[in-house]
């Protein structure tokens, strides 16, 4: 590999150390300059932020993160890539070039999909396997969506999209409804995991409905048997925060606009755009709470490195001063770009597609937090956590080995204490010797090594965040979740 080229300015630096050392044997030892050791950009001076965009009129339309889920094949990439076009994000032209190379490899049917699923594998099996970030408007609401896979195989990834989320929507096909709703499907454990990752809104897309004749039975039955199991003990959401909207993702039907006769004798409720600007915006951290970015996503960037993630808390801006955990790194965001356009700040709720910090990739890692350097996340490898068990093929006892997704990190984590057994919220006084499925229980975890995690804040009107949060698995099966109460 050859060997970058040296910059003006470190040609121009080299030239002035080797004049100055010329100049300095001349001098007399009396009179030779103090030693003073040499700064570290980011750290010691400040790091001049890159040229701010212009400042535009302020947007007071509340950011929401949307992740999209379902069992594979319900059809979550086709909605969405469509509902990208009916919206105006994708232009004719993308589209034609989408549909002309998805008919040249035989999956003509795929065009709209392709909008989400930008990888040759993704695109070549037919299949999400990475959470796909994209932007949205409608009247009163900004969006980011956050496509996650339907595959069981890639639930981890699907967690990776979940945790940054503020709502849901839940993608159903009614045309195999019991392939997705039974013991292997995937229906069930995502509704499971969105509403224990702290999802209070919900939005069913009954899709495909179009195949079945656009028959309000079919619509009927479904969403029945559907709602007993969103709002029953096992999922836990409110009757009033779940909506329905029965749809086509193929055909765009009753997403922007009702036009089918069939449909528009029985269906008076909204289309998708409408049930989705009807959401409330999502409750923040107070704007005075310090910085908490997640890092979802690492890449280099010339001589810099890029992150991108989820501000939880807090606010950012071009210039500011930050500190990288775990690896301490302190360092100066030198840009922003916010729904892929330059801006001069961001807040809590703004999904920052990168943040520019002049330092090396190894200091930023994926599951790591961007940070207020005067009040940065704690850390810790011991957890206490109240923990919900979900359906377990065998108890979880003490030294239990397990699969720990906490925000954006991923670890491995020991069951080390059983240490309270809670009945409708109250303690009971014998210790528990294992816990089974619907069990509620105060556990100590220690994870494979020290994690940026901020234990649930108790004041009253107070946020709890995704850095509270964790899931935990046990080949291939989520067994439980539950809120970190407090660290060590």
């Amino acid at each position: 590999m050859a060997k970058p080229k040296a910059s003006p300015k470190a040609k121009s630096t080299a030239s002035n150390t080797t004049s100055d050392a010329a100049g300095a044997k001349a001098k007399p030892k009396a009179e030779a300059a103090k030693f003073e050791p040499p700064t570290r950009k980011g750290v010691d001076e400040e790091e001049p932020p890159a040229e701010l965009p212009p400042e535009g009129p302020s947007d007071e339309r509340p950011n929401i993160s949307l992740v999209v889920v379902g069992h594979v094949d319900a059809g979550k990439s086709t909605l969405m890539g469509h509902l990208l076009c009916k919206v105006g994000v994708v232009s004719s032209k993308q589209l034609h070039k989408f549909e002309k190379d998805s008919k040249q490899i035989g999956k003509a049917s795929f065009a709209f999909a392709w909008v989400l699923d930008e990888g040759e594998d993704e695109r070549a099996r037919g299949v999400t396997i990475d959470v796909c970030v994209k932007h949205f408007e409608t009247k009163s609401r900004r969006f980011t969506i956050l496509d996650a896979p339907g595959h069981r195989d890639f639930v981890p990834n699907m967690l990776q999209g979940a945790v940054q989320a503020d709502v849901a929507m839940l993608v159903v096909d009614l045309s195999h409804f019991e392939a997705g709703f039974d013991r292997d499907g995937q229906t069930k454990e995502h509704l499971q995991l969105i509403r224990s990752l702290g999802i209070q809104h919900l939005v069913v897309a009954m899709n495909k409905l179009d195949t079945c004749g656009w028959d309000q039975k079919v619509y009927d039955n479904i969403r029945y048997r559907l709602h007993d199991y969103i709002v029953g003990s096992q999922v836990g959401f409110k009757d009033e925060n779940v909506h329905y909207v029965p749809l086509s993702g193929f055909t765009g039907e009753n997403m922007v606009e009702r036009t089918e006769d069939k449909l528009k004798a029985w269906w008076t409720g909204p289309t998708l755009v409408d049930a989705l600007d009807q959401l409330p915006a999502p409750p923040r951290p107070p704007s005075s709470a310090p910085l908490r970015l997640c890092i979802s996503d690492v890449y280099r960037a010339g001589s810099n490195t890029c992150v991108a993630g989820k501000i939880v808390a807090g606010s950012l801006s071009a210039g500011q001063k930050v500190v990288l955990l775990p690896s301490n790194e302190q360092t100066t965001a030198k840009s922003l770009q916010l729904r892929e356009v330059p801006t001069r700040s961001a807040k809590a709720g703004d999904y920052l597609d990168s943040v520019i910090l002049p330092v090396e990739p190894q200091f930023a890692s994926i599951g790591g937090v961007l940070c207020d350097p005067k009040a940065p996340v704690p850390m810790s490898d011991t957890l206490q956590v109240q923990l919900l068990v979900f359906d377990t093929e065998i108890p979880l006892m003490r030294g239990a080995q397990l699969m720990c997704y906490l925000h954006t990190e991923t670890l491995t984590a020991t069951l080390v204490r059983l240490e309270k057994l809670l009945v409708k919220g109250v303690p009971q006084e014998k210790r528990p010797k294992c816990l089974v499925k619907g069990n509620n229980a105060i556990v100590w975890l220690q994870v494979s090594q020290k994690v940026c995690v901020e234990p649930k804040p108790t004041g009253a009107g107070s946020v709890t965040t995704q850095l509270s949060r964790l899931v935990l698995r046990d080949r291939g099966r989520t067994v439980g979740a539950g809120v970190v109460l407090q660290v060590q």
